[in-house]
């Protein structure tokens, strides 16, 4: 709480009687000012270019960018953070050069690597769709639902998992991935029809296609895909790891207790979750 915290003195309280020597000043009383949080060696790396989530353009440095810092803030901790490419600063969470990164979701591969902290946000995810393509999505069912993907070019940045579902045809060459390196580049190949699909979620999907200028060529699924959610993720090569993960958790309640957290929901234009 930045101010200070001061006492009214009565007037003349400190006056000195006629005739008497003069008294010396009273020492000032000490500003009550809080300590910074100590800075504790390891910083906190991020992408860019994930709005309204992570940017180093976007207020506070995006919504989760703000909520990871006050989460650390609520038990004294202070992390620098950097922006960089998405694997670079994943590889290096990963190697130990680096505390966590967020926001990430959770899948078998990255569960080796790192520890997961409790879900930072639950959002869904759509299936956007070029209009020069004659691909269409009905939905999920019992057995995957995964016809409409057979024979499609899907496009997913470098550093941005696909959906293991999806993955998996992938591997079973049923479905070609396209690996640009950000998400903005993905629209604009789905808007030009040089990949079918694009898989993502729901406030992310809208800001890069509201960004690209390219929306009429673009079709968003009635139906989401997937829910999903986006997590802090801190390598286990990291000592300390998991009190990292559970001094993170606690201060992430603290916030929903304490209604911080729907009110960063909203002042980052993300509808709260019901």
């Amino acid at each position: 709480m930045a101010g200070l915290l001061s006492c009214a003195v009565p007037a003349g309280a400190w006056a000195v009687d006629a005739g008497s020597a003069a008294a010396p000043a009273p020492a000032p009383v000490p500003a009550m000012v809080p300590a910074p949080a100590p800075y504790t060696g390891l910083d906190l790396v991020t992408g860019s270019d994930y709005a309204p989530y992570t940017g180093e353009d976007l207020p506070g440095g995006g919504l989760v960018t703000d909520l990871v810092r006050r989460a650390f803030a609520v038990s004294g901790r202070r992390y620098d953070l950097r922006f960089m490419p998405w694997k670079r600063g994943y590889d290096g969470v990963v190697a130990g050069r680096f505390l966590a990164t967020f926001p990430y979701v959770r899948t078998p591969e990255r569960e080796r690597e790192v520890l997961f902290s409790d879900p930072v946000i639950e959002v869904r995810q759509f299936v956007y769709l070029s209009n020069r393509s004659a691909m269409g999505f009905h939905g999920r069912d019992d057995t995957g639902g995964l016809e409409d993907f057979h024979g499609r070019t899907i496009c997913q940045p470098v550093g941005y998992a696909l959906p293991s579902e999806l993955q998996t045809l992938v591997e079973q060459r049923l479905l070609t991935r396209q690996t640009p390196p950000d998400l903005g580049a993905c629209v604009r190949m789905v808007a030009t029809g040089r990949a079918d699909v694009l898989v993502i979620d729901e406030y992310s999907g809208a800001a890069a296609v509201a960004g690209s200028g390219m929306a009429g060529d673009i079709r968003v699924s009635e139906k989401p895909f997937a829910a999903v959610t986006l997590h802090l993720v801190v390598g286990r090569a990291v000592p300390g790891a998991e009190a990292t993960v559970a001094t993170f958790n606690d201060g992430l309640k603290a916030l929903k207790q304490q209604g911080i957290y729907r009110e960063l929901l909203a002042g980052h234009t993300v509808r709260p979750p019901p």
